[in-house]
């Protein structure tokens, strides 16, 4: 299993802004460029260039700081003999340094990812600052609570007698026992005593599930939410692209929106787990106690761990959200599983209604690209078209590229459609097809495409008028404020901008995050009673009122100056 736990934690004490009176600009360059190399994930690049900072020679204000990201860029690449005597270099040199407690953290961190138990631990209690306790309470819980030796950890809290965490776990562990040794009910009991355990720690009855949830659920005043995207950690030790970088951008936005909840007094906690098609990892996931704890779970994306983590959420009291998926079918696996997008029917029906109020004809001709979302949403949207009265003249799979069209697009001039549909993924198609009809003297021809059919931005296809109709569930309107200050505080954080996939991550768990914390165990009937457009998201906003996708408006037409949904 590889767990990016610590991901969460830099978001949280690492990204300081610090300005330094001391130091040449040059080395304060250096050291901005490093820092920036570390925000946005080339943690091997990034320990190149903190390297060279951390020389006894080259004591600067920088210097302490640099040997911290050094330690931290290793932490995130797993290179822990690397990582932990820098931070030992660095309490050496910088005794005194202000982030101490960081470094004891960060190699407590270390040992106990290593199964050094007793040194994290020592390490951990090293520290004294009262705002790093539920941070150190959530590490020592996923690390301790892997362990499946009940002695091993009832022998641990006898070494660490007066560490509060570890207690509770050895008690809870015993008050969810079916069975548990009249000893160690009297055990428990002296634990109780001896730390005063609230009743929201405790655990009052056995579950009865093989996946248990705990009866505080509701009650523990956070949510957790477990975070199963395809990272890819493997790839960050070399210097090729990464192939999901959305997954990041995906994540990024999570804890921008986990930042905002707390402001509204809602805490989330975010649990990050490197999660592609392996279904062993999967099950390996699903069998840690932490895991077993979510309100939420995010992803996967593949089809061989979804199924697992959906046979999990059909057990348990947490929701499942699939951020990015159009497939209906995946509802089918259990009533507390959501799709972030509508789906593809969903949208062909939309489309469809559209396109039938704008023009009065019954014959439309089908093209759509090279992937099989394409062919999907053609044959949906010819079904829906169909199941209006309509007629299907052509459906046809086409290249993108101008010759191709101009050889193989008909010239219409006696069976003239009503209109055009366009499903592609090229990013080409869209304008050359365009171009092609006004060729054929089809200036005024209306076309419903995907957005995706188009390299250019939306703001740039208003040349092509009200002819034009767009099918996009995903529609960034620019000139939002909210927009504006939502790119302004992502550069801040990340010296970069945002993506689509960013505007996502912060939208579904702020969504999600506030009816959660306002329904709890009553969100579906929370979700179907919620007026549409009642808050304000970055995208196009949520509608689960009558179905468990987001049945949002996905089809955009130019008015004035802009793109709006077609029916708001």
């Amino acid at each position: 299993m590889k767990v990016i736990f610590f991901l969460i934690l830099t978001v949280q004490i690492g990204l300081y802004q610090t300005s330094f009176a001391q130091g040449d600009v040059q080395m304060e360059s250096r050291y901005r460029s490093a820092l920036a190399d570390y925000k946005t994930g080339k943690y091997a690049v990034a320990m190149d260039k903190f390297y060279p900072m951390t020389s006894v020679n080259a004591k600067t204000a920088y210097s302490p700081y640099a040997h911290y990201y050094y330690a931290l860029s290793a932490y995130q690449l797993k290179r822990y003999k690397d990582a932990r005597p820098m931070l030992l270099q660095l309490q050496s040199r910088y005794p005194g340094w202000n982030k101490i407690n960081d470094v004891y953290y960060l190699l407590g961190s270390i040992s106990l990812a290593n199964g050094q138990i007793n040194d994290g631990l020592d390490q951990l209690a090293k520290i004294k600052d009262s705002s790093f306790n539920k941070d150190i309470q959530a590490l020592k819980q996923h690390h301790l609570g892997a362990i499946n030796d009940f002695l091993k950890l009832k022998e641990l809290q006898k070494q660490y007698s007066s560490d509060r965490d570890i207690a509770l776990m050895v008690y809870q562990s015993i008050q969810s026992s079916r069975t548990p040794a009249q000893g160690d009910l009297a055990y428990a009991e002296q634990l109780d005593k001896q730390f005063k355990f609230k009743k929201s720690e405790k655990v009052e009855e056995a579950p009865k599930r093989s996946t248990p949830k705990s009866d505080m659920q509701w009650t523990k005043g956070y949510l957790d939410v477990a975070v199963l995207l395809p990272f890819r950690l493997d790839e960050f030790a070399s210097s090729k692209r990464r192939s999901n970088q959305f997954a990041y951008d995906y994540y990024l936005g999570l804890t921008i929106a986990k930042e905002q909840l707390q402001t509204e007094g809602i805490t989330v906690n975010l649990w990050a787990y490197d999660v592609s098609n392996d279904a062993k990892s999967m099950q390996t996931i699903a069998g840690n106690k932490n895991f077993q704890l979510s309100d939420m779970v995010i992803g996967p994306l593949y089809s061989g761990t979804f199924e697992l983590a959906a046979d999990f959420v059909a057990g348990s009291n947490a929701i499942m959200l699939n951020p990015l998926s159009t497939d209906a079918n995946l509802l089918k696996s259990s009533s507390n599983i959501y799709l972030g997008h509508p789906s593809i029917a969903f949208q062909t029906q939309k489309a469809a209604q559209w396109m039938r109020t704008l023009s009065p004809g019954l014959s439309t001709v089908i093209y759509y690209g090279n992937t099989p979302k394409d062919s999907a949403m053609a044959a949906s949207y010819a079904s829906e078209w169909k199941a209006k009265g309509g007629k299907v003249a052509v459906m046809a799979k086409i290249q993108p590229d101008k010759e191709w069209l101009e050889s193989n697009v008909p010239s219409f001039e006696i069976n003239k459609p009503a209109h055009v549909a366009l499903f592609s993924t090229d990013g080409e198609s869209g304008g050359n097809l365009i171009e092609v009809l006004n060729s054929r003297k089809l200036n005024t021809l209306p076309v419903i495409a995907t957005s995706t059919s188009f390299n250019s931005q939306q703001a740039r296809l208003s040349r092509y008028g009200t002819r034009l109709s767009l099918v996009d569930a995903d529609y960034v309107d620019r000139e939002k404020e909210t927009i504006r200050q939502f790119q302004k505080n992502y550069y801040n954080k990340t010296s970069t901008f945002p993506s689509v996939y960013s505007y996502q991550g912060y939208d579904q768990l702020l969504f999600f995050g506030r009816m959660l914390s306002k329904y709890k165990d009553k969100l579906p009937s929370g979700l179907q009673s919620r007026k549409f457009g009642s808050e304000e998201y970055l995208l196009s906003g949520f509608d689960f009122t009558k179905a468990n996708e987001n049945q949002i408006t996905p089809v955009l037409k130019y008015s004035g100056s802009k793109w709006v949904p077609v029916d708001r």
